[in-house]
């Protein structure tokens, strides 16, 4: 699958999450699993979900790049799905950290959504 493919997945789900009123509750979702995965991270409650997309993705980038055992802590902090994980292709390190950002917010936001119902 290609980068294109997982951006338009992160936009579908942008559309999700615009769509309801429980942004809020995944941004500190979010913000609590990265911290107990270990990294000491703080999201802005007013952050933008574009923005907040950016963001995950420049924090992945770098964790895959030069802390890769906290990049794959996370991961499991979150409870990404490993076949998902494994059925993605590309070794290009900014492929995966597009794809692991989409994996991310999806993860996140059915946690949420589950909690609320949605």
């Amino acid at each position: 699958m290609s980068e294109e493919y997982h951006i338009t997945l992160i936009d579908n789900l942008i559309t999700q999450v615009n769509n309801s009123n429980v942004y809020p509750e995944l941004l500190r979702q979010l913000e609590k699993d990265i911290n107990r995965a270990g990294i000491e991270y703080q999201i802005d409650p007013k952050i933008q979900i574009k923005d907040l997309v950016v963001a995950l993705n420049d924090l992945l980038l770098y964790r895959l790049q030069h802390a890769f055992n906290a990049y794959l802590n996370l991961l499991y902090a979150i409870d990404v799905s490993e076949t998902d994980l494994r059925s993605f292709t590309s070794e290009k390190v900014e492929d995966i950290a597009v794809y692991s950002t989409y994996l991310i917010l999806k993860r996140e936001w059915e946690k949420v959504s589950y909690r609320n119902r949605l």
